[in-house]
């Protein structure tokens, strides 16, 4: 028997924006985009069909990187990169570059945690649901053959990418997301903004001061259906959320978690709740959240502390929180579950 278990009370996007008052009104802006809802907030003392520009041509730059980097279109430039066949060379766009290189950047930093060549693992573990049947070792071993780093060059000089192998495919949906944020922001220092916030479902850059003092972020508490673990504060960062720990797929009486390790092939079970990531950029807060998740709470907390312009929230499966030694100058303030009340993180 095979079946999915996704509770209603599970958020998987862990992050929401705490608002503040403000005597310039902001201008906002929502959308459908990557699947999910993106919401852009301008504040500012620029005029409000200034701010309403920029949001708009936000937007249109965001839409057209979605379509870039989308596994599933079949004329996007990521599906023409996964019927190259071994040896062939593409010229990549300027937008793939960049995401390409912060991936194998960060596969390297993580130690394969991150990969964005785990697709044809992906593509067996999705059988699953198909087949009724779970994948053979032979299967996920071939499979893992054409996972990692060194089965793919990317040539800087002339921004070339080529496969070393046959069948080896490249699936960027946990690193184009916070490229696109990235770029959207872009868009908006071109237009002269300098306070604003772009959150595309818990992945976030919050440029400026915001209300006062630095946008504030709520981390939502994933034991409780509304509430929050921890606020903070952050002014020109990143934010990334990896969560979702009670996905899972049960398949004759086992539960499988929905997230797959790259260097085994199989389901991670170091389980956690949730892992908030901050950095200088989206696109890196993106990928670091999705291998800290992988790696758990002690691994992934010795990469961050070794990790210059990075922090990490994280949250384990029994509801104990870690957080790396820099995160309390962004001004963290705990929810005591008893009593109801924040207090200065220690």
């Amino acid at each position: 028997m095979l079946k999915f278990n996704i509770p209603a009370s599970i958020v998987i996007l862990i992050l929401f924006l705490l608002s503040g008052c403000s005597n310039n009104t902001p201008v906002t802006q929502d959308f459908l985009l990557m699947d999910t809802l993106v919401h852009i907030e301008i504040r500012g003392n620029l005029d409000k069909n200034s701010k309403a520009t920029a949001a708009n041509a936000a937007y249109e730059r965001m839409r057209e990187s979605e379509k870039r980097f989308t596994y599933f279109r079949g004329e996007s430039e990521l599906a023409r990169i996964n019927r190259l066949r071994a040896g062939e060379r593409f010229p990549v766009s300027e937008e793939m570059f960049e995401v390409l290189l912060e991936s194998r950047k960060i596969s390297r930093l993580t130690g394969g945690a991150f990969d964005v060549t785990v697709a044809p693992v992906l593509e067996v573990w999705s059988s699953l649901k198909k087949s009724r049947k779970l994948p053979t070792t032979e299967e996920i071993r071939t499979a893992l053959e054409l996972v990692g780093s060194d089965n793919w060059a990317l040539d800087e000089k002339t921004k070339t990418l080529s496969l070393r192998k046959d069948g080896v495919k490249i699936n960027l949906g946990a690193v184009a997301k916070g490229f696109i944020v990235d770029d959207g922001i872009r868009v908006l220092k071109e237009k002269g903004i300098k306070n604003a916030l772009i959150n595309a479902g818990g992945d976030m850059y919050c440029m400026g001061k915001g209300s006062k003092g630095g946008w504030r972020i709520g981390i939502r508490d994933p034991g409780r259906t509304e509430g929050v673990i921890g606020i903070f504060r952050i002014s020109n960062k990143a934010v990334a959320t990896s969560g979702g720990y009670e996905r899972f797929v049960e398949f004759n009486g086992k539960k499988f978690a929905h997230i797959i390790d790259p260097r085994t092939g199989y389901p991670i079970e170091n389980l956690l709740k949730s892992v908030t990531v901050v950095s200088d950029n989206c696109i890196t807060a993106d990928a670091l959240a999705t291998a800290l998740y992988i790696l758990g709470a002690r691994e992934g907390l010795s990469l961050i502390e070794s990790t210059d312009g990075t922090e990490c929230f994280i949250i384990d499966k029994d509801g104990q929180v870690y957080t790396s030694s820099g995160f309390r100058k962004f001004d963290l303030r705990i929810m005591e579950r008893d009593s109801g009340r924040l207090r200065p993180a220690r």
